[in-house]
């Protein structure tokens, strides 16, 4: 059985057709049908079904890639590894941070590693689209803000609370007011939100229906990057990260809204990895440096 049959054949798991696994690997259709046939007739079991439009793995084919990802993973770290012992340095670090996360706590930490000579590779995005990287191996490890615990073969170390709390533009009439809001009103307000699915959604939607309230938001960005000017053009409420909220920059646009009896967000800023994957030295000095960047002394 061929390693990269059955790399291929989790390609093909996670994009569901032929056409797309193609168009991800970089290679011909024709080459996946064969990698998928050798491994059928070896194990002498259907893999995929075929369908109309792509296919999906059979009961068998399930517990067959659940077994062949965790071969792949571990054939990852044995060559990267292997890489490093006898480079006797980290090849390229790929880790990944939330959209969420303070430049404050990330830039000087870069910084130092590409002064030190790390080749980097960064990547950022919603927490929620990193744990996948995370948990397949194309990322190291990623720092983000999350509010639930990762499950799978994911650890999540948190280093430091740091809710998200709603905001409004420093001209909107919530923000003009002395006595906190009422929650009809915050539900009653414009909002712009992260897309369900999202950690800081359910935080978003979990406040309002203990409250009694369903809100429909105004506008649902993910990853953007034009919430803050959206939500500042539209004079609508959004949630920004406490740490997010202490900076300057916020503070002269936006004013924190605080409801009667409060916002609950039980979010945190923490390092999501592969429990016991290898990490490179690189990776190791990273979340080093990040531990002291975000607050908490390394272990």
């Amino acid at each position: 059985m061929e390693l990269k049959d059955l790399q291929l054949a989790l390609v093909i798991a996670r994009e569901g057709s032929l056409a797309a696994a193609a168009q991800r690997s970089g290679v011909s259709q024709p080459t996946l049908s064969k990698a998928i046939a050798r491994l059928e007739r070896q194990l002498k079991v259907q893999i995929f079904e075929r369908m109309a439009r792509g296919m999906r793995p059979t009961e068998i084919g399930r517990a067959f890639l659940e077994s062949a990802a965790t071969i792949d993973l571990a054939s990852t770290d044995l060559l990267a590894k292997l890489r490093d012992l006898r480079q006797a340095r980290a090849g390229v670090l790929r880790f990944g941070f939330g959209q969420g996360v303070p430049d404050r706590w990330l830039l000087p930490v870069i910084a130092r590693l590409a002064r030190e000579g790390v080749a980097l590779d960064l990547n950022g995005g919603m927490p929620d689209s990193l744990q996948p990287r995370v948990a397949v191996g194309d990322l190291e490890f990623a720092l983000v803000g999350y509010s639930g615990v990762p499950g799978g073969n994911l650890e999540f170390e948190p280093l430091k609370a740091d809710p998200t709390l709603p905001v409004a533009p420093v001209a909107h009439s919530l923000a003009q007011r002395r006595a906190p809001p009422s929650w009809e009103e915050l539900a009653q307000a414009r909002w712009i939100v992260p897309p369900l699915g999202t950690s800081t959604r359910a935080d978003f939607d979990r406040n309002f229906v203990d409250r009694g309230f369903v809100v429909q938001p105004m506008v649902v960005s993910s990853s953007t990057q034009r919430e803050a000017a959206l939500a500042l053009e539209l004079d609508a409420l959004m949630l920004l990260p406490k740490s997010k909220i202490e900076s300057a920059l916020v503070r002269a646009n936006f004013t924190q809204v605080s409801p009667v009896g409060g916002w609950r967000s039980p979010r945190r800023i923490g390092l999501i990895y592969r429990k016991g994957g290898y990490l490179s030295p690189s990776a190791q000095q990273a979340m080093k440096l990040l531990r002291r960047s975000v607050g908490r002394p390394a272990p």
